[in-house]
């Protein structure tokens, strides 16, 4: 199965994205902000990426920017927004992001995009 980053700045969301990830059989490295999600995306080159789009130090549209521009954006990533716009979700698919899922994420919703 795949190794999977989900990057979120709130502790619930990683740990139910992680628990239900893990049940699925993928490998699930969590990251609280844009610093962790560097590291983690340096060291385990994921498969596949969930990225929260607002987050306290970095958003995730930043992050996302910031890997297109420096070649690092070999693996697809999926945005998660509590609060997105079709604008945000536009700039996201701009950016590279493959899918871009609206909280409350569902189990059908979150298993139809990994």
């Amino acid at each position: 199965m795949a190794t999977i980053l989900v990057v979120d700045d709130e502790l619930g969301i990683r740990g139910l994205l992680s628990e239900i990830l893990s049940d699925e059989g993928h490998t699930v490295e969590l990251a609280e902000n844009a610093a962790e999600a560097r590291a983690s995306r340096e060291r385990l080159r994921p498969d596949l990426v969930l990225l929260d789009i607002w987050m306290p130090d970095v958003d995730g549209i930043s992050l996302l920017k910031e890997w297109g521009a420096a070649g690092q954006l070999t693996m697809p990533v999926i945005m998660m927004s509590g609060h997105g716009t079709i604008d945000t979700a536009v700039e996201a698919t701009k950016y590279g992001a493959t899918a871009f899922l609206e909280k409350p994420i569902t189990l059908q919703k979150l298993l139809r995009a990994v």
